[in-house]
């Protein structure tokens, strides 16, 4: 990807939430390990809403999905508490193989970083992320059950419902309807770094 986009590998930024200092950046093989550890602080809940079902474990090849990224068509941001070097958030970016310009999300937040606007802050970043690398649409899928994820998108504008299934729901959220200057600034003050970020005009 080189360093083209704003949101590269070299990303590293501080910050803090809940009173416990934070470091988040762009997520890559280093990664496996504190990816892998996540699950031991997650709810048997928080999992199935993260995984649409239960989940022990990854596999290799499913960390190496999960960390193998390019930075263009798959790209994840990290969340690290520093101080007991472990990872408590991740959200990721997966653009479709059918249409370059929609890409799906997932989110995961351990459970002691749950509802501290964590999400709405990673989410932020990810739709500045995804407008750098094209993607003009996002897909959200869920389990009905799970009324934080539907919570959150609707904070970023009017997302409209896609395909459903008897088990799962769908969320798509057009960027094109975003204020992207006034969702940076909102940014800042949490991340004054995101102020050098470009929108393009």
């Amino acid at each position: 990807m080189g360093s083209v986009f704003f949101f590269s590998p070299g990303l590293s930024l501080e910050f803090m939430c809940g009173g416990r200092k934070l470091r988040l950046g762009s997520v890559g093989p280093e990664d496996r390990e504190r990816i892998s550890e996540g699950l031991n602080h997650m709810s048997p809940e928080s999992i199935r809403n993260r995984f649409l079902g239960s989940k022990s474990g990854f596999t290799d090849e499913e960390l190496s999905e999960l960390t193998e990224l390019d930075g263009r068509n798959h790209y994840a941001i990290g969340v690290e508490e520093i101080s007991a070097k472990r990872g408590v958030a991740v959200i990721r970016l997966a653009r479709s193989l059918e249409d370059p310009a929609e890409a799906e999300v997932a989110i995961t937040i351990v459970d002691g970083y749950q509802k501290q606007k964590l999400g709405t802050l990673l989410l932020g970043l990810l739709i500045l992320a995804a407008t750098e690398r094209k993607v003009a649409s996002l897909s959200f899928t869920f389990l009905p059950t799970n009324e934080g994820i539907q919570k959150l998108v609707a904070k970023f504008g009017h997302p409209s419902r896609g395909a459903n299934t008897q088990d799962t729901r769908q969320l798509l959220l057009d960027l094109g309807q975003l204020d992207l200057a006034l969702l940076k600034e909102r940014l800042v003050p949490c991340l004054p770094e995101i102020g050098n970020f470009h929108l393009e005009t």
